[in-house]
Formats: structure tokens, C-alpha cells, sequence
């Protein structure tokens, strides 16, 4: 009896399992076609959104949250225009950023969820270079950003209509670290941004805004905490995501059909999911995932000219985020701010 009950839990989770790599991989690439298809302002982060929303665990988001996320996302984007307007200024803005990104990390490490916190980042950290340079700009990105963002929720809400998640198996509940603990883990989160922040600001490189924002990201503990190794591990991943595009664009290339793109763009997706629910790497393949939809988004749509040098500066982009990230968290294990690892 109990051989049958164990069998019977083994098939109800095998096909959960089946059913969250199917919606993922048909909703990554619905999205994918539909923002190659109209692209509208800055549609390639639809497919990111949905990739994020459909992946592990796999479950519908509560009734309601979607529209409150969307409101929560809006309200932090005003409050950014707001900043441009109000405070003009580079250095007024670095000691106010400094404070917002410490609050972001803080509340991320007491449970925020992780959605909201990439918002909070790209919003603390893109607003004021954009807006500093053309008030229009940020305008324009943050309507780009809230219309990606709302069709990314609407396809995830029908996709789940469609294949219902059912309950995820049993996983159990984050502990997260006390108030002393994320207090001074969002401090060093913090510190690893700054220095490349004042860099950004002081040389102007705004065209390299994706390696800030992706700092700020991956700094989040317990990246940060896990040391140089976990740099490596990011690298690795970023360059698995590389890898897998550049083999992606090369195919799509030498058959230049948007039938062959679709397919491809499915089956990839699919690929990824299945690892992604699977395998114990799942983090690992969801950033490198990322990664992949990054580049094949900003090199395959149209304007994208000189695809191939996009796709090499993209890669390098990454590759110079999670150097960085490794590099900072070596001198502050060598500083003895973070613990050496027992590996």
C-alpha cells in the first residue's frame, strides 16, 4: 500500500514538474515572437519578465498581486522621475542612491520578493543617468518598462488560465537572517556597488549602464556571501547563456525564417526548463537563461544592426558584472568582512 502511495505522489509530481517546463517553454516563446513581432518600447524584456514569472517554482503569484506589483513598479518609477526633476544634480543624487540601495538590499534580504527588487535596482540605479542626460528619456523608458511589464503579466495570467500550477511540492520555508544579519549584509551590498557607481558617474559611461544594474543584482547575498566562488559560478553561467546564443544567432542566420526563429526560440526555452525544474543547477541555467534572452533580444530585433559585435559587447558586459562581483567579494573576504568559505 504504501509502494502505491509513494507511486502515486511521484506521478502527481512528475506531472506538475511536466506541466510548469510546458508552460515555460510555450510562454518564453509566445512572448519572445510577440515582442519581435511589434516591438514596442523596450520589448525585449518582456520575454525576461515572463521567463521570471513562469519559472521555478512554477506557481501563480496570489489573486491580486499581479496588478499590485504593477502599481508598486509604477509608483517606484514616479518617485524616480520625481528624483530627476527635483534633485538635478549627479552628486545630490549618489548620497540619496547610496541610502535607496541600502533600503532595497535590506528588504530583499528580509524576504522582498525578488521581482520587486530587480524593479527597485533598475529604477534607483537607471533613473538618474537617464534623466540626467534627457528628463524625455527616462519618461519614455519608464512608459517602455510599466508596457513590457503589463504584457509580460497578462501572458503569465493566461498561460497559467490555460495550464493551471497546481500545488508545488512541498519545499521548506526560507529562513531568513535576523535584523543584525541583513542589516550588515545590505551594507556590503552597498559598499560593492558604490565604488562602480561614483565610476560610472564621474566618466560618463552611460552606455555601460547594464553592467551597474547587473552588479547591483547579483551583489544580493548569498552571492555575496559565498565569496569569489559564487562569482565563478556566474561567470560560468553568464558564458553558458553566451555560448547558447551565439550558437542561436548563427542558426538563425544561415535559416533567416521567422517559423525557424519560433521553433527554435520553443525549443530552447523548452531545453532550459527542463533543466531549470530538474536539476539541482536550476539556478545556475535560469541566469544563464537570462542571459541568453538578453542577447537574442537586443541583437536579433530589427534596428539592432551589427548584431554580431552587439552580441560580443553583451558578453563582455556580463562578463565584466560578475568579475567585478568576484573581485569585490575576494578583497572583502581578504578585509575579513565576509567569512571564508569552508570549501
Amino acid at each position: 500500500m504504501s509502494t502505491d502511495v509513494q507511486g502515486a505522489q511521484a506521478h502527481t509530481e512528475n506531472g506538475w514538474r511536466e506541466r510548469a517546463i510546458f508552460r515555460f517553454g510555450a510562454g518564453v516563446a509566445t512572448a519572445m515572437m510577440l515582442a519581435a513581432s511589434f516591438e514596442w518600447s523596450l520589448a525585449m524584456i518582456t520575454p525576461i519578465f515572463v521567463a521570471m514569472l513562469l519559472g521555478p517554482p512554477g506557481v501563480r503569484l496570489p489573486h491580486g498581486a499581479y496588478a499590485k506589483l504593477l502599481i508598486g513598479v509604477g509608483l517606484t518609477f514616479a518617485v524616480g522621475i520625481g528624483l530627476v526633476v527635483i534633485l538635478p544634480f549627479a552628486l545630490v543624487f549618489v548620497p540619496l542612491q547610496t541610502l535607496l540601495l541600502f533600503l532595497t538590499f535590506y528588504r530583499a534580504e528580509r524576504g522582498l520578493n525578488p521581482l520587486i527588487v530587480v524593479m527597485l535596482l533598475i529604477a534607483i540605479l537607471m533613473f538618474p543617468a537617464l534623466g540626467l542626460m534627457d528628463r524625455n528619456v527616462a519618461i519614455d523608458f519608464a512608459l517602455g518598462f510599466l508596457g513590457s511589464l503589463a504584457i509580460a503579466l497578462t501572458l503569465c495570467s493566461l498561460f497559467y488560465a490555460w495550464i493551471p500550477s497546481g500545488p508545488a511540492p512541498a519545499k521548506p520555508a526560507p529562513v531568513l537572517p535576523s535584523e543584525a544579519v541583513a542589516y550588515r549584509n545590505a551594507w556590503l551590498s552597498t559598499l560593492l556597488v558604490l565604488p562602480l557607481l561614483l565610476f560610472f558617474y564621474l566618466t560618463d559611461r552611460s552606455g555601460d549602464l547594464l553592467v551597474l544594474v547587473l552588479v547591483a543584482i547579483l551583489s544580493q547575498s548569498p552571492g555575496l556571501e559565498a565569496g569569489s566562488k559564487a562569482g565563478m559560478g556566474m561567470i560560468l553561467a553568464n558564458l553558458l547563456g553566451g555560448a547558447v546564443a551565439m550558437l542561436f544567432y548563427n542558426l538563425l542566420v544561415a535559416v533567416p525564417m521567422w517559423l525557424f526563429f519560433a521553433a527554435l526560440m520553443w525549443l530552447t526555452a523548452l531545453l532550459f526548463g527542463l533543466g531549470m525544474f530538474s536539476s539541482p543547477k536550476g539556478k545556475i541555467l535560469a541566469t544563464g537563461f537570462t542571459t541568453l534572452l538578453i542577447l537574442i533580444g537586443s541583437t536579433t530585433f530589427s534596428g539592432g544592426g551589427d548584431a554580431g559585435e552587439k552580441l560580443i559587447l553583451r558578453i563582455a558586459q556580463m562578463l565584466a558584472a560578475t568579475g567585478y562581483l568576484a573581485f569585490g567579494a575576494w578583497v572583502m573576504t581578504a578585509l575579513g568582512w565576509i567569512a571564508r568559505s569552508s570549501d
